[in-house]
């Protein structure tokens, strides 16, 4: 986190989510399309099952880079509203960063489950939540290490972070 630029537009963190999110439509969402699968829980959008990853293929970098933009807005305003100084770039940085840094371990599991075919609950139940705690935890180190903020104060910012990638992400991501 360190390494992240001390001012200029969030390219590091832009960079990190187009990765992250286009990486996992090929090692992910391109596999269970070509093999044919359906959600293992309907998502809320009015795609048919059948359809579900081929719309996914184009839909995940997109959704990817509204949840970073709404995650990284949540986290500011929080640290705003607690009083502390946020620089919206710098912890849109820290946001992609943190969503990028753990994924190939996600990347690897998915890969494996897929080839296994268990790619489902509970399987996804373990994997999921144990990465989403790395970033959770990258998150408020990255708040607390590039901006200053008090870790009293990192930790419900990067925690909000998280909370709204996971309600958007459980909406529409399979």
């Amino acid at each position: 986190m360190r390494a992240l630029p001390e001012a200029g537009w969030p390219k590091a963190g832009m960079v990190a989510v187009v990765t992250r999110f286009t990486v996992q439509d090929l090692v992910q969402t391109l596999p269970l399309a070509l093999l044919g699968r359906r959600p293992f829980i309907p998502a809320r959008l009015p795609i048919a099952p059948e359809r579900h990853y081929r719309a996914q293929l184009t839909f995940l970098p997109v959704v990817g880079m509204g949840q970073w933009l709404l995650m990284g807005v949540t986290a500011h305003g929080l640290l705003r509203l607690a009083g502390e100084r946020s620089d919206l770039s710098r912890v849109l940085d820290v946001i992609g960063t943190g969503m990028l840094i753990p994924i190939p371990a996600l990347w690897l599991c998915d890969a494996t489950l897929i080839a296994a075919d268990r790619f489902r609950l509970p399987e996804l139940a373990v994997v999921n939540p144990t990465i989403q705690l790395w970033e959770t935890a990258l998150f408020v180190t990255g708040l607390h290490t590039v901006l200053g903020v008090p870790w009293r104060r990192a930790a419900p910012a990067g925690l909000a972070a998280s909370v709204v990638y996971v309600l958007g992400a459980s909406r529409f991501l399979r």
